[in-house]
């Protein structure tokens, strides 16, 4: 039998069809850090791991970057944001989603916000973001 991760206090990090359980800060960072080492990468972040649960992120990994999408318990949407992008096209997961370059943002600048939403479960004032609705 598997674990139930309805009924855990842990993050969840969905990648593929992989199910992390992070339990703590460290493992969160860790495994944080071992998806941004990626060259191409769909991840989903919650506290419980249910489709539809809110707040979570969602981030799409390149080699050029990262955009991360924040959704609200209240029904808002966020994505990251950086002013004075070069105006094209980014393509994320062999092309399945294509991003304005203002949304992508370096990896570097990544695991902080990342690491404040594991610790209050809300968007992280160390990056920019824009509001999509």
């Amino acid at each position: 039998m598997g674990v139930d991760y309805r009924n855990s206090n842990a993050m969840i990090v969905s990648v593929g069809h992989n199910i992390i359980s992070c339990s703590t800060e460290a493992e969160f960072e860790k495994t944080m850090k071992e998806l941004l080492s990626l060259d191409s990468a769909e991840v989903w972040i919650s506290e419980k791991g249910e489709p539809e649960e809110y707040p979570c992120i969602g981030l799409l990994i390149n080699a050029e970057g990262v955009s991360l999408n924040f959704f609200g318990d209240d029904g808002s949407c966020y994505s990251s944001y950086r002013d004075g992008a070069e105006k094209k096209i980014v393509l994320f997961c062999d092309g399945q989603y294509e991003l304005d370059a203002g949304q992508v943002i370096g990896k570097e600048e990544v695991l902080p916000a990342l690491t404040d939403y594991f610790r209050n479960k809300e968007r992280s004032g160390s990056i920019e973001w824009d509001k999509l609705y």
